[in-house]
């Protein structure tokens, strides 16, 4: 299957002597390094920039979880006293499950608000 790719109307041509002695300056051109130029007072003008610039002041981020936290633990104790009354301590309870799933959630907070709080503690945590 020999036959013409017909989506290529001229045929490859052989390299003359023109086009290898403009790749080869393309080439070296491409190769040689430019020369870099800093000037003497470079270090200087940049001290300058840098001093004269204002400093940031950083843009309050509100926190939204330990206030959550705060608003939830509350929230978790008063189910606790609500459910107390009616649980039984039988895992086929629904009070007494919603109990301790309460008390579990209680305790995370509270860990979590002591580890966001202090943070020398947080280390060992």
């Amino acid at each position: 299957m020999n036959t013409p790719n017909s989506n290529n109307p001229t045929p490859p041509q052989p390299r003359t002597s023109a086009d290898t002695d403009m790749e080869s300056r393309i080439d070296r051109a491409i190769e040689q390094k430019p020369a870099l130029q800093i000037p003497p007072d470079f270090a200087a003008r940049v001290a300058a920039r840098a001093v004269a610039q204002p400093l940031r002041r950083r843009r309050y981020k509100p926190q939204f979880g330990p206030m959550i936290a705060l608003l939830s633990a509350p929230l978790a104790a008063l189910a606790l006293f609500a459910l107390a009354p009616h649980s039984a301590p039988n895992l086929k309870n629904l009070s007494f499950d919603a109990e301790v799933v309460l008390l579990t959630e209680l305790a995370v907070i509270g860990w979590w608000i002591t580890r966001t709080v202090s943070p020398r503690i947080s280390r060992w945590l």
